[in-house]
């Protein structure tokens, strides 16, 4: 089985956890044993001096009766055991099945040293006495002189019973606090491996392409600066490659538009050049002849330029406004002269067509922020649209109203109208209405275009109404000085 990162953390906090509870568990265990040791020496000292100092008037008066009197009563009492020895180091008190000419010092040389003043202790195994015991030689002193030995034992048993019970509460503490570290340590292995795990699954998902998939921050530590970073990543990476996407899409509609573009334009240029060439041709191959016809298709042909002229000039303001060599000189302008001077030049194109052309202006008309020379292009092509799309008797009505912060002009006719299906195709280039219609002919769908790169450079808007048979109107806005 594949060993994962938090089996991992898991099993190295548990083991350095054992490892220093086992430590621990040995030093209590020397530094109690120790301890006991000697505390219990210096018990037996104590009591080993206190009994000396008791003993030492009966030994020196030489009651010998008394002396064993007081250190059976201690042995009846006491778990420990005493027994004197006088100077020569000969037993005066002994023990059971003790014979009094036994010596019972753990070593050969405990008495000899005691004998000469020194309070001795010493461990091992005694006659008599089954156990191992802790022995001490306390000399019993009359004034400086050394009338004999009290010799104190006590078995090594209690002593050790005694570290076994403190070891067995350490290692009752150390197996609690490895069951507790176990518990911790868990939980911390969790809380490292859970947002790394996030993280491998999230990268995993964007090798994929998915990159919804966020791994959530649980801590504010390093993992989850990790975590943090990693979302930060994501976020840019998917950002980065969501705007290439664009970018991309955004070059394969130019691209198609371009081609579009060009198939139009070449469309466009190739009608009215293919009539004047064909007209030209007839005219010096002698097929025109006469007077009449000559004026007749030369009109034509005058037609035509003008409308080859016409479809020039939208093309190269539709690329002058969109490089940016068309600068926008944005002022305070009064509307109203704006509109009288372009219905002004329009007016006679209307009368030829019989078309009544007037303004419904207010008396009182804020001022715009605007391109006198933009807005006239845009009031010019609406009207000229509309005179192209209104039969005779037809009325075109210049309307200008103030909105909020806003002057709303409006051009209305009452036309042929446009079908709804069609009204929302009407500014893209090179778009006309009904083609079959012969007015429609006689345009080359850049005006309305024109306009939508005009008001975009101007911070406005345009848009358009329409019902077939009763008539359109177009319009736009510009903010209030």
């Amino acid at each position: 089985m594949k060993k994962t990162l938090f089996s991992k953390l898991l099993k190295t906090y548990v083991l350095i956890t054992l490892l220093s509870i086992t430590v621990a568990i040995l030093f209590f265990y020397l530094f109690f044993k120790s301890y006991y040791f000697n505390e219990k020496e210096h018990q037996l000292i104590t009591q080993g001096e206190k009994m000396a100092g008791l003993l030492s008037p009966h030994l020196k008066n030489s009651q010998l009766k008394e002396s064993i009197q007081i250190i059976d009563h201690y042995n009846l009492v006491n778990t420990s055991r005493m027994w004197i020895v006088n100077k020569d180091g000969k037993l005066i008190s002994e023990l059971e099945d003790q014979s009094i000419t036994n010596h019972l010092q753990p070593k050969t040389d405990q008495l000899e040293r005691a004998l000469n003043g020194e309070i001795i202790t010493s461990h091992g195994f005694v006659k008599y006495i089954d156990d191992p015991v802790l022995s001490v030689a306390v000399p019993i002193l009359a004034g400086r002189e050394v009338i004999g030995v009290i010799f104190v034992c006590n078995p090594l048993s209690d002593i050790t019973a005694s570290v076994i019970e403190a070891l067995k509460i350490v290692i009752f503490a150390g197996i609690t606090s490895l069951i507790i570290v176990a518990f911790v340590s868990y939980f911390i292995s969790q809380s490292i491996t859970r947002p790394i795990n996030e993280i491998t699954k999230a990268s995993l998902e964007m090798m994929k392409g998915n990159f919804t998939h966020q791994p959530k921050v649980h801590s504010a530590d390093e993992i989850g600066k990790l975590a943090l970073t990693f979302n930060n990543m994501r976020q840019t990476l998917d950002k980065t490659l969501q705007d290439l996407e664009n970018e991309k899409n955004k070059m394969v509609a130019m691209e198609r538009m371009q081609r579009e573009f060009v198939a139009n334009a070449s469309h466009e240029l190739r009608t009215p050049l293919t009539s004047i060439r064909g007209y030209l041709e007839g005219m010096l191959d002698g097929v025109i002849n006469s007077k009449e016809q000559d004026h007749k298709y030369l009109r034509i042909i005058l037609k035509e330029t003008i409308r080859l002229h016409r479809l020039v000039n939208s093309l190269l303001d539709l690329s002058r406004i969109e490089s940016g060599q068309i600068k926008v000189n944005k002022r305070e302008i009064p509307l109203p002269e704006v509109i009288n001077l372009s219905v002004e030049k329009l007016m006679p194109l209307a009368q030829d067509q019989f078309i009544n052309l007037e303004t419904d202006l207010p008396s009182q008309l804020p001022n715009v922020i605007g391109d006198e020379d933009l807005i006239e292009q845009v009031l010019i092509n609406y009207i000229t649209n509309a005179i192209r799309f209104t039969p005779e008797d037809g009325t075109i009505t210049v309307k200008a109203v103030p909105h909020e912060n806003e002057v709303h002009v409006h051009v209305s006719d009452t036309g042929v109208g446009i079908y709804p299906e069609e009204l929302k195709h009407i500014w893209k280039r090179f778009y006309k209405v009904d083609k079959d219609r012969p007015l429609s002919k006689e345009g080359a769908g850049l005006g309305l275009s024109l306009v939508q790169e005009i008001m975009n450079r101007l911070e406005g808007k345009a848009w358009a109404k329409s019902t077939v048979n009763e008539g359109s109107t177009f319009s736009f806005s510009l903010k209030s000085a």
